[in-house]
């Protein structure tokens, strides 16, 4: 047997599997993973493979001692209930045929093959990943207190935890407005306005919209949506916050960093 040696999408089964922790104690779901088929982009279709293996280590909970995306994935492909990590370990897994996808990984400048996702065999084998354009990378580096490229920032990181990325935007909900309001002309879903409800990304887009940077910088800004957080949730970002708490996070920031 070797090992599986190109990045791409294959189906095959786990005749091995464990339970473990990573170094900082996180539970993850360790499979020994065989491949029967590889997808071959070319012909648009998966072909036999043999002799082909890698192991995965598929973490299953974070550090706020919440699932992650892989224990989704690995309840719906094997069918676990989530209850136990013992019965988990000591379920047959080894005849469910399933998909797992191959990617490189890059760590302190060596690079290897990992398992970066497995799924049901009946899955999409290829999903695509998509990217955010230059602005809204930017922004998201803002969000999350990121340096800005090139330079040496010192920025208060925000206590909210980062998303999957996505490639487009979320929609507004009506209670935002399409365009940014004129200097002297005060937001017409905020103003006056004690309620309302949105998301968090959709409140973030609203205030990057809403506030030019000649008014809150981009440093600013990410120190006022923690700051925001912290005085209308009663502590930090913890995944809790109802959409009427964004929307009045998304409120005090526009109201309080443009003068009307």
């Amino acid at each position: 047997m070797s090992l599986i040696d190109k990045v791409g999408t294959y189906l095959g089964f786990a005749p091995t599997h464990g339970v473990d922790t990573t170094k900082n104690g996180y539970p993850q779901l360790v499979l020994q993973c065989e491949a029967s088929h590889y997808y071959d982009e070319e012909i648009g279709d998966y072909v036999e493979v043999d002799n082909q293996e890698l192991r995965a280590f598929l973490v299953l909970y974070g550090k706020d001692g919440k699932p992650i995306r892989n224990c989704g994935q690995v309840k719906k492909v094997f069918g676990w209930d989530g209850l136990s990590f013992q019965a988990l370990a000591e379920m047959n897994l080894s005849e469910t045929h399933f998909l797992f996808r191959v990617e490189e990984n890059t760590w302190e400048g060596n690079t290897s093959l990992q398992v970066s996702w497995i799924d049901v065999d009946t899955a999409s084998p290829t999903r695509q990943i998509s990217s955010l354009d230059t602005k809204e990378l930017q922004n998201l580096d803002a969000k999350f207190g990121l340096a800005k490229v090139g330079k040496k920032t010192d920025t208060k990181k925000p206590s909210g935890k980062p998303k999957v990325p996505r490639g487009k935007r979320e929609d507004k909900n009506t209670s935002v407005p399409a365009g940014p309001p004129s200097p002297t002309t005060k937001p017409a879903s905020t103003v006056g306005k004690k309620t309302g409800s949105t998301t968090r990304e959709a409140a973030w887009a609203y205030i990057t919209d809403e506030i030019p940077e000649a008014a809150l910088s981009e440093e600013g800004r990410t120190i006022a949506w923690s700051e925001a957080i912290e005085e209308i949730h009663g502590g930090p970002d913890d995944d809790t916050l109802t959409n009427e708490e964004w929307f009045q996070v998304q409120t005090k920031i526009v109201l309080d960093s443009i003068p009307y």
